[in-house]
């Protein structure tokens, strides 16, 4: 699979991907918009942006080329590395690189100047929505008939007319309303007065079970095909000191998926990860998953 396959995937399900060496892919939702030229709608989506500064490994592409291809982490680096010097040269030589799907990045003054492809649809909720020709949106005109302005003034005739005549009837129904709520109350005072109440103090206690939240930033252990195995995984972590280890869920290639553990904030995701990577596991990776 191409480089670029791999890459257009991933933004499917990650706001940010990072091509070490390169520079990183971000993305943010967005709703829907018309195009510059006003002759399109295009459905919400993902806009995505290029970041030349970000560059350092955080795994997540090297991971997913080793899982796809079924090769080892360091055969797919190497394979990823080949690209990014072909990329590089590319640019430098053309000024100009096309990422399929994706967008074109050109060379400017010196700087990477990032066009995205705007037929792409990246976000999941609108898969099979195309864009569509602004002119076959339909826009109602006003009415420019005044015969309901006619309408409207009869009824208000009406309206104060029934207000007068029903004026009388409504003051003798608020008149009986008072007095059967006066009368009420009275009874009620007489009943509680003679009744007699039994309270029991010693009512059990109820403990709801509370479920636990996690934040959206998982640390990847590993991805298994049996489920018995990703359970076996989980307690190997939690052996191992890791006691939030859990599933994280399946992914689109079936493979449940084990976590370190899952943090609130991509900030503290990536220095636990970091940490991971350097006393734990090499090829731990960071998912970012709603």
């Amino acid at each position: 699979m191409k480089i670029s396959n791999h890459i257009f995937n991933l933004l499917h399900e990650h706001d940010c991907v990072i091509i070490p060496g390169f520079g990183a892919f971000v993305s943010r939702n967005i709703s829907a918009k018309i195009s510059v030229d006003k002759t399109k709608i295009f459905p919400p989506n993902k806009e995505i942006s290029f970041n030349k500064n970000l560059v350092k490994n955080d795994g997540l592409l090297i991971n997913n080329i080793s899982l796809i291809e079924n090769i080892s982490y360091e055969l797919a680096e190497k394979k990823l590395i080949n690209w990014v010097s072909k990329s590089q040269k590319r640019i430098e030589k053309n000024r100009y690189f096309e990422i399929k799907n994706i967008g074109s990045i050109s060379l400017e003054n010196s700087k990477y100047i990032f066009t995205p492809n705007q037929n792409s649809i990246f976000l999941k909720e609108s898969f099979g929505l195309n864009s569509i020709d602004s002119s076959e949106v339909l826009r109602e005109k006003p009415s420019t008939n005044n015969s309901y302005l006619k309408y409207a003034a009869i009824f208000i005739v009406f309206l104060a007319l029934t207000g007068i005549f029903s004026k009388n009837y409504i003051d003798s129904i608020n008149k009986f309303n008072e007095e059967s709520y006066a009368q009420a109350n009275a009874e009620i005072e007489q009943k509680i007065q003679k009744a007699t109440f039994s309270i029991k103090t010693s009512l059990p206690i109820v403990k709801l079970p509370i479920k636990k939240q996690y934040g959206n930033f998982h640390i990847i252990a590993g991805s298994f095909r049996l489920e018995e195995n990703s359970a076996k995984k989980i307690n190997q972590l939690k052996n191992k000191g890791f006691i939030e280890a859990r599933k994280v869920g399946v992914n689109k290639f079936g493979l449940f998926q084990v976590a370190f553990n899952s943090y609130d904030t991509v900030d503290d995701a990536r220095l636990a990860l970091a940490e991971i990577r350097l006393d734990e596991d090499i090829n731990a990776w960071l998912l970012i998953k709603n």
